[in-house]
């Protein structure tokens, strides 16, 4: 599982900011958001999120020194109970797709398997990797 991302399609909207912040914390908090829509026009945004399977090596996993961040069958996970907020994940994510709130790491999970960021999603950008095959 993963994330199909075209972002031409893209309008900025942040209904799938919204939708991740209500899941992950229970409001419309957009720093709780593991996804981020970083306008950049006239081009085209830039959405900020992890691409697991794109991610050549997993180099937060590595940077981790308390092994808080681990591989579960391909989805990256932050264990938030671990992770001591040090940022190292943070520098060396190429995709810019984990941030530190509250001094714990967050990224996406693709919310188990139901990525809320995909059902909100009216423009087709964020499509879900087994719906796009």
């Amino acid at each position: 599982m993963g994330l199909v991302i075209d972002v031409g399609r893209c309008t900025e909207c942040k209904r799938c900011m919204i939708a991740c912040s209500l899941v992950k914390s229970g409001g419309v908090r957009m720093s709780s958001s593991r996804i981020e829509i970083r306008p950049n026009w006239p081009e085209t945004p830039e959405i900020r999120v992890c691409r697991f399977e794109d991610c050549a090596g997993h180099p937060c996993i590595e940077s981790c020194p308390v092994a808080a961040i681990s591989d579960s069958d391909g989805v990256v996970l932050i264990d938030g109970k671990a992770c001591i907020g040090c940022g190292a994940c943070v520098g060396v994510c190429p995709y810019q797709a984990i941030k530190i709130v509250s001094g714990i790491a967050l990224k996406c999970d693709l919310c188990g398997g139901d990525p809320a960021c995909v059902k909100e999603c009216v423009t087709g950008a964020l499509q879900s990797r087994e719906v796009a095959e």
